[in-house]
């Protein structure tokens, strides 16, 4: 039976009960009878159950653990971050949408992709996009976002198999958590294409509340360096070819 709950990403509250708890080391695992916490290796929803904050998440024949600090029993109410929430399926449908394209213009096949606080990495096997094609396929993507396509869930009736269908695209088997349509991204940036060798390459991205963290953390990083160099920040780079040709010149 797939969990529902992850079919709508601003589900981030619900009320349960203990199935199981399986004690580690001082620490508690719990099952629960529902949940809506999302398990992911890089970007997992991070929150609290019972005002107890979840540490880690796992998942074992399709039930998923929660590690508490506290042994719990019955009723439980569970809240997840929605902020981190967000960012996650902003990502998530960016990541289909953009693999889809990519396979069908471009005839390259997505490895894998893994999202963080700033910024997802998806890696791609073919010939690495040239900075006409990264362009093109930013334009392409942020138009696509700006009309807002539909993104659709349906499940197999037979198999309960679920498939992520967005626009006119033709749908995919996908288990993510997604927004429901292209609008909820609000934008995306291609920060860098970096080729691998080997006929491979990697598509650095950021998009929506991410792009606000990410665009915050390279300022800061610019500021202080500006600090350094005591110039102002958009002239750093002046400054620091003068500090070069300074060195150079001694």
């Amino acid at each position: 039976m797939k969990n529902k709950y992850y079919d709508d990403f601003r589900c981030c509250e619900l009320k349960t009960n203990v199935k199981e708890v399986i004690e580690e080391k001082g620490f508690f695992w719990h099952s629960f009878d529902n949940t809506i916490f999302y398990v992911d290796e890089h970007h997992p929803d991070h929150g609290f159950i019972n005002q107890c904050e979840v540490l880690k998440l796992k998942e074992e024949k399709g039930i998923v653990y929660h590690l508490l600090n506290e042994k719990l029993e019955g009723e439980a109410v569970m809240v997840v971050n929605p902020g981190r929430r967000y960012i996650h399926a902003q990502n998530e449908t960016l990541s289909l949408l953009m693999n889809q394209m990519i396979q069908g213009v471009y005839h390259s096949e997505c490895i894998d992709h893994y999202i963080n606080d700033f910024f997802m990495i998806s890696r791609f096997k073919g010939k690495c996009l040239t900075p006409q094609q990264k362009n093109e396929l930013q334009v392409s993507l942020n138009g696509m976002i700006r009309d807002d396509y539909e993104v659709k869930i349906v499940y197999e009736k037979i198999t309960e198999d679920r498939y992520v269908s967005i626009g006119v695209f033709p749908a995919q088997k996908n288990n993510q958590i997604h927004v429901p349509s292209l609008k909820f991204i609000q934008m995306m940036k291609i920060l860098e294409v970096v080729d691998r060798g080997n006929d491979e390459f990697a598509i650095i991205t950021t998009c929506g509340d991410q792009m606000l963290f990410t665009l915050e953390k390279y300022y800061d990083i610019i500021k202080e360096a500006s600090k350094i160099l005591n110039c102002e920040p958009m002239f750093i780079n002046t400054s620091i070819h003068q500090l070069l040709n300074k060195v150079k010149s001694n």
